[in-house]
């Protein structure tokens, strides 16, 4: 009798510790504070975003302030939202942090709406978060470790970064900058002088009128739909390259790669010098004139040298052991 009662006592305690576990877990579950919180702003000041992990969404508004609502991480340990000068910090502190490289912490992420004023400059930084930002004219500068980002209707300098994640932009005017590493970039409507975009693994599709366009990639496809190019450089390792421009009088055109095919496509008639080259075996196809390819007596290697028309601008293409295609539409 007395043994059962013990058991009976033991199976108790448990049971009123799993309870409690529970209790606290539903408790921690709930634990998310709500932000809504509103500070003026220079119209054309500075937005400085520090953030951890979740999911943001940044928007231009036409008021002279900052405001951020939504909710915050269930580790949030510090919130500083304060105004110094024509500068604005948000920042987002959590505990116990395993590190901001580690995409592993456990508990929900912020969930949070930033309306900044149009002008403004913003600047986010986040290890792991996922960002959309919209209607911001005065620049930005978005990096992120892991997660994607967003960007819609954006002007100035635009810089948008990603090591692990993939980069969608549209409407995007200025200076760009897009990178990442482990992940694609898609990108249409990109008005402006210059157009940067470089990723190691994944795939770059871009439309743009952009005069000035440089692209990389290790392992992935580059495709890119021009108008006026007067300078274009762009290389590849193992992907293949895919160019469709108008190119324009003195335009610089270089394109370079190891193991991957380059396709280039010009305007009709276009009036360029036209040097390309194959070193180790690879192939070059000649789809604007009937200049034929030359191939030494000895070796590998081919090269093609024709010019069109006037011949003010040049083109330069070269490969290892890929294949080069340059036609006209």
């Amino acid at each position: 009798m007395k043994m059962f009662d013990k058991q009976i006592a033991t199976r108790c305690v448990v049971l009123v510790g799993l309870l409690m576990s529970t209790a606290m877990l539903c408790t921690t579950a709930q634990a998310r504070d709500t932000v809504d919180k509103v500070l003026d702003a220079d119209p054309s000041g500075f937005v400085e975003i520090k953030h951890v992990s979740g999911e943001a969404k940044i928007v231009g508004w036409d008021k002279a302030q900052v405001k951020i609502e939504g909710l915050l991480g269930e580790r949030t340990e510090k919130f500083t939202f304060e105004r110094d000068g024509k500068s604005i910090l948000i920042e987002i502190e959590v505990k116990n942090s395993k590190g901001w490289w580690s995409k592993n912490d456990s508990g929900k992420g912020d969930d949070l709406k930033i309306y900044v004023p149009k002008g403004s400059r913003v600047g986010y930084n986040a290890p792991n978060a996922q960002v959309r930002i919209e209607g911001v004219y005065g620049g930005t500068d978005i990096e992120v470790v892991n997660g994607s980002l967003r960007a819609k209707d954006l002007r100035g300098r635009i810089r948008l970064s990603s090591v692990n994640g993939d980069i969608r932009g549209t409407d995007l005017a200025g200076e760009v900058a897009l990178d990442s590493v482990n992940g694609d970039i898609k990108a249409n409507q990109i008005e402006g002088e210059e157009i940067v975009a470089n990723t190691v693994n994944g795939e770059i599709e871009v439309t743009s009128t952009a005069s000035e366009v440089k692209a990389e990639t290790v392992n992935g496809d580059i495709e890119f739909m021009l108008e006026r190019v007067e300078e274009l450089n762009t290389n590849t390792v193992n992907g293949s390259i895919n160019m469709r421009m108008n190119l324009a009088e003195g335009g610089k055109v270089r394109a370079s790669s190891v193991g991957g095919s380059i396709s280039l496509e010009f305007q009709e008639n276009v009036q360029a010098r036209f040097n390309i080259e194959s070193h180790a075996g690879g192939s070059i196809k000649n789809r604007i004139t009937e200049q034929k390819v030359k191939k030494p007596k000895y070796g590998p290697s081919s090269s093609l040298d024709f010019t069109t028309g006037n011949a003010n601008a040049t083109v330069d293409a070269s490969t290892v052991n890929g294949s080069i295609e340059v036609s006209t539409r």
